[in-house]
């Protein structure tokens, strides 16, 4: 998932564990895309300050074993038509 998102020219933080956190930046963004990638079927967490400081907002995606390389291509598909916007 982490080439995809950088595939895609999507910004992530550095991370060696099956949590990938996917850049906004911006509070109102990030719920904004967590409604937009929720309304296409994929489901991720808004991080907003004070979890984190102020302009360093994203979403925490997770990934298990048991995602199929369908859904994940699926997921990856849905993070680009909602970021391309």
């Amino acid at each position: 998932m982490g080439k995809g998102f950088n595939d895609l020219g999507i910004t992530i933080g550095n991370s060696e564990t099956p949590i990938i956190p996917v850049m906004t930046y911006d509070d109102n963004a990030t719920f904004l895309i967590t409604r937009q990638l929720l309304d296409a079927g994929v489901y991720v967490n808004p991080v907003i300050s004070p979890a984190v400081n102020p302009g360093e907002a994203l979403l925490r995606t997770s990934y298990t074993a048991t995602h199929t390389f369908e859904q994940l291509d699926y997921a990856l598909d849905k993070f680009k038509k909602v970021f391309n916007k």
